[in-house]
């Protein structure tokens, strides 16, 4: 049975934002807070904002493997902490977007409710990937709350020396590897990647972040592609068949199919398509931001799916539609990185400064000095996305990397 959420004033705008993570609560606190700070929208805000999300949580998931690791007891905070008060949460799955008539179809408490919409923002972020069989039945993922907390279960009860599995070579895996190294001394951490251990990173940093695996008893099978997951055991591309007690998938991620099912302009992923302003390249009334959407490369070929990503772009978003209240023409984006963050254990980090496009400068930070600025990044963002309901650009990101200038043409 179907039944409908409207907003009662017929007057205002309506921004339904689906998602509240990173980019989804950055938007709309942003929206929220510029509109009773600009005076060119008069008195009061021009739109009312409803935020849809299955939870009604803000999770920190750049903490998670915290969390996974028993290291942190939540990475949990209450949205009606972190979301602005004048926005309206609704704790429910998206299903379906019809973008003819301007509705979403949210599933609350097993009720189909069609939410109406004059502008959607379409924030719905990422998971884990099943990308090879056996994955969602034999391993323990660390991308979402209820994920990490079934690791952490199972590592508790484990005993010494069994072998803890990791699949993957990036960021998610080598924290989490450490992490759980760190926590349990105890028991046996293997990484097993498809290529190198971070192997984006310049060699410098590499050095480091293998040194310190190395420390915290980690052990470490590059070259080493995993096409199965069985009850206790992965098998490999080159034929072996590799042990584990408790195996931990990191190797990929994947984005939810609502746009792609709603007939919505997608990638081969799955991921919506964008202009540089972040406006839904076949319906102008949706902008995305996030893990779930892809920009066009000229301006974005650069990007890394992450917070570090998701942040700038839900503050694009948000900048998209006050443009459009205001009745202005939305700027092209502009996003740029400073850092990649390493976290190795609660007591080492590696910090690897990045010029905007984010290839790596000679500068970088490693041991306790590491683990302490990221640390502080962590701490920061979450208070940049709570500042933002009362002070529109908290958050600062920096300019993207200039691009050489279009060949002229001449016209005969």
């Amino acid at each position: 049975m179907s039944s409908s959420t409207n907003d009662t004033d017929a007057s205002a705008h309506k921004v339904v934002v689906l998602g509240a993570g990173y980019a989804g609560v950055l938007a709309a606190n942003r929206i929220l807070s510029s509109l009773h700070r600009d005076r060119s929208f008069g008195d009061g805000p021009s739109c009312r904002i409803t935020v849809v999300n299955p939870r009604p949580d803000f999770v920190e998931r750049i903490r998670l493997h915290e969390v996974a690791a028993g290291t942190r007891d939540s990475a949990s905070t209450p949205l009606s902490d972190v979301l602005h008060p004048e926005a309206r949460l609704i704790v429910g799955s998206a299903k379906l977007i019809d973008p003819d008539e301007h509705v979403v179809e949210v599933v609350v408490d097993g009720t189909v409710e069609s939410i109406w919409y004059d502008t959607l923002i379409y924030a719905a972020g990422s998971a884990t990937a099943n990308s090879v069989p056996g994955v969602d039945r034999y391993a323990y993922r660390v991308g979402d709350v209820d994920s990490a907390h079934d690791l952490r279960a199972a590592l508790g009860v484990l005993p010494a020396h069994s072998r803890v599995q990791v699949v993957g070579g990036g960021a998610t895996a080598v924290e989490t590897a450490s992490e759980i190294a760190w926590q349990y001394p105890e028991l046996d951490v293997v990484i097993a990647c498809s290529g190198e251990v971070l192997g984006v990173m310049p060699n410098k940093a590499r050095r480091k972040i293998v040194a310190k695996l190395t420390a915290l008893g980690v052990y470490i099978r590059e070259h080493t592609a995993v096409t199965e997951v069985s009850e206790r055991a992965i098998s490999t591309a080159n034929g072996d068949r590799l042990e584990f007690d408790l195996c931990v998938w990191t190797a990929s991620f994947a984005v939810p199919d609502i746009a792609y099912r709603s007939g919505l302009a997608t990638d081969e992923i799955g991921r919506l398509r964008v202009d540089a302003t972040l406006t839904c390249i076949d319906n102008p009334d949706i902008v995305g931001a996030g893990d779930a959407v892809v920009t066009p490369p000229d301006v974005g070929a650069h990007l890394r799916m992450g917070c570090a990503t998701a942040l700038p772009l839900g503050a694009q978003a948000a900048q998209t539609v006050l443009a459009r209240l205001r009745g202005e023409q939305p700027a092209p984006m502009s996003i740029g990185f400073v850092a990649q963050c390493i976290s190795l254990g609660r007591k080492a980090g590696v910090i690897q400064f990045v010029h905007a496009d984010d290839s790596p400068r000679s500068a970088m930070l490693s041991g306790r000095l590491g683990a302490s600025v990221k640390e502080s990044i962590c701490k920061m963002t979450l208070r940049s996305l709570i500042k933002e309901q009362t002070r529109p650009g908290a958050y600062r990101s920096p300019k993207g990397p200039t691009r050489a200038p279009l060949p002229e043409t001449t016209t005969r």
